[in-house]
Parts: C-alpha cells; structure tokens; sequence
C-alpha cells in the first residue's frame, strides 16, 4: 500500500509570492501542485464584463463553488503526487475570503472549508512590496487578511510556518518546513511492543537486560571497576532467579513483539527504603527501557503494570528510588503522578550516590 501523500497549503494576503513558492517547490520535490482557482474564476469573471475597468460583485454561491471547485482539484492532483501535494490556497482560505468582502462567515463555505486536509500550512507574511498585476484589490488590507489566517489556523489547531523575509530567501525556509514535514511524517512507525509477566525461564533475558540498561544509563558516570562490581552483584542471573520464585515479587519483561527480544523490565517488591512506610507500600523497585526503545510506549506500559499490580495488593502507594541528576528518570515519574517522599543513599560498588525516593498515592 503506498504511503498517504501530504498535503502542504500556501496561504495568505495578496502579492505575497505564494503562488510563485507553491511552482517552486513542486519543482523541487518533482511532485504536483494545484493553482488557485479563485484566481482563474476572478480573471474570468473581468474579462467577460461589458465595461473595462469595473470591478465585479461577488455572489454567495460563486464563493461556495470556488471553495467546492478548488477541493475537487485537490482531491484529483493528490492522485498525481509524489509524497506531497502542494496547493495554492484551499477551500479554508476561500470562506475566511468570503468573511473578507462580506465581513462575514459563511456557514456552507466553512462547512466546505472544514473538510480539507491539510499537514502543514506556509504562510508567507506581508513583509515584500505590493506588486500590482491588474486584478488584485487587496493591498490595503493585507496585515489584516495575514493577521486573521494565522488567527484561524491557531484556532484550528493545524501545524504552521510563516515564511518571512525577501523573495530570494522564502523557497530555502519553505524547503525546510517541508523536508521537516517529510522525516516526521514518513518516520518508521514504532515497533510493536509487548508486555508479559516474567517467569521461572526468564532469569537470563532479565539478567542480560538489567546489565544493558544499567550500563546504557550510568557508564558516563560511574568507573568501570564500581559499575562491573554492581552488575555481578545486582544483576547476575541468581538475583532474577530469586526474585521470579519470590511470591511477593512481581517482575514484567517487555519485548519486542515481533522478534521477542528484551527491551525493558521493571520488578515489583515490598519496599526496603529509608522512609516512613505506610501499611502495604510497594516499591517499584526497577523500570528500565533501553533508549533506543524510549517513545515506544514501552516504559509507559511497564509503568502502568506497575502501578496495576501494586493496586491489586491494596498499596496505599507506589514508591520508588532514583538518581537525583538522572533528570530524564526525574521527569518520566513525575509526569506519572510521583513526588518527593524523601531521600537515599545508593550504593554502586565501593561508591555511595544521592537518590530521591518518590511516591505515588495509589
């Protein structure tokens, strides 16, 4: 199945170069580009009048086949492009046109309006002289006209760049809005992550991603002497052995749904910390991802096994110890409902760090 062709939308007040952006970077990414309508209605509109020089009243229905007109386009050029679709203007641009001349919304132009698909507006700003090429009659109110699109699209929610600056300078800011546009959106999606109880077989894959994630997280910071005493030690496959046949522990894996292959842990225990316990504490004594694997969901899934469990023992909190400069950690606990409950010291190897012991009311 080929990927979804974005759609970027050059938007603005008269004279600003948005169409001259719009052929431009069509050539630059060898794709198609829809023109504005409007526009080719207008020129249409003058040339059939009876007197040179006068200008033409708009009519309610002409603006919603203009924005009905312009949409249909978008949605045949879109089956032409290569990734992205660049359009001068949309069906958006046409009703707050409407609200221009009218000094009014229009509830059918808007409706129209509302179902276009954009990814990204440019928007070039008013900053360059007026040129005036026989039909443009908005020169007066080009900061207004700038002004209310960028107030609509805020509104709307929809991502945005304005393009400031001389002529010369536009098309490489316009390319890197879109080349950003391009990574973000045509990104590999995440792996499929899982989370499953460890069991009695898991010893090994649990020892083997306790020493990566520790290392991975702290090699900056502690010796090579210090961190290999507190791997032996800390997370030998005895230890996990012991935890999976403690009935008191509860230990989760995450993996890698489609090879299987560890990328976190976290463990479950009664809590042996230097803080005034509450009946029934548990402690989340450890939850690593590997950073490679970090906005995946995984630490989020684990977080929240944790937290489930620890409800199902009837723990009036979760707590847990940390590295106060692992500010990263830091973040990720308080965002999961975390505050300071007091402090530690951790022992790695012969070497004695600062931890904050944090808690979550359950």
């Amino acid at each position: 199945m080929s990927a979804r062709v974005l759609r970027v939308v050059l938007i603005g007040a008269e004279s600003v170069g948005k169409t001259t952006l719009c052929e431009q970077l069509a050539a630059h990414y060898d794709t198609a580009w829809v023109a504005e309508y409007g526009r080719e209605h207008w020129e249409k509109k003058i040339a059939a009048m009876d007197a040179p020089g006068e200008i033409p009243a708009w009519t309610d229905d002409e603006f919603i086949h203009i924005a009905e007109e312009q949409q249909r386009r978008e949605t045949a050029a879109a089956q032409e492009a290569n990734r992205v679709l660049i359009c001068d203007t949309n069906a958006f641009a046409t009703a707050t046109w409407f609200e221009r001349y009218a000094n009014k919304r229009h509830p059918q132009v808007d409706a129209i309006g509302a179902r276009d698909k954009v990814d990204l507006y440019l928007i070039p700003s008013p900053d360059v002289p007026f040129v005036q090429d026989g039909v443009r009659d908005g020169e007066k109110i080009r900061d207004w006209m700038h002004t209310r699109f960028v107030e609509l699209i805020e509104a709307a929610g929809v991502p945005y760049v304005l393009i400031t600056g001389p002529y010369d300078a536009r098309l490489p800011k316009a390319i890197a809005a879109v080349d950003t546009l391009l990574a973000l959106k045509t990104a590999p999606a995440p792996p499929a992550i899982r989370i499953r109880r460890a069991g009695p077989d898991d010893a090994e894959r649990l020892a083997q991603i306790g020493v990566a994630t520790f290392l991975e997280t702290y090699a900056d910071l502690i010796d090579g002497a210090n961190m290999a005493a507190h791997c032996t030690r800390q997370h030998s496959q005895a230890v996990y052995a012991d935890y999976l046949a403690d009935p008191d522990v509860s230990v989760w894996l995450a993996e890698l749904a489609e090879t299987g292959a560890p990328i976190g842990y976290a463990v479950n225990l009664p809590p042996d910390l230097p803080i005034v316990l509450e009946p029934g504490d548990v402690e989340l004594k450890r939850i690593y991802v590997l950073s490679r694997f970090h906005g995946t969901g995984a630490g989020r899934a684990l977080m929240e096994a944790a937290v489930a469990d620890a409800r199902a023992r009837g723990a009036p909190r979760l707590l847990l110890g940390t590295y106060q400069d692992n500010h990263r950690a830091v973040a990720f606990y308080r965002k999961h409902g975390f505050g300071m409950a007091g402090t530690r010291q951790f022992q790695v190897g012969e070497r004695l760090f600062d931890d904050i012991v944090l808690a979550r009311r359950l």
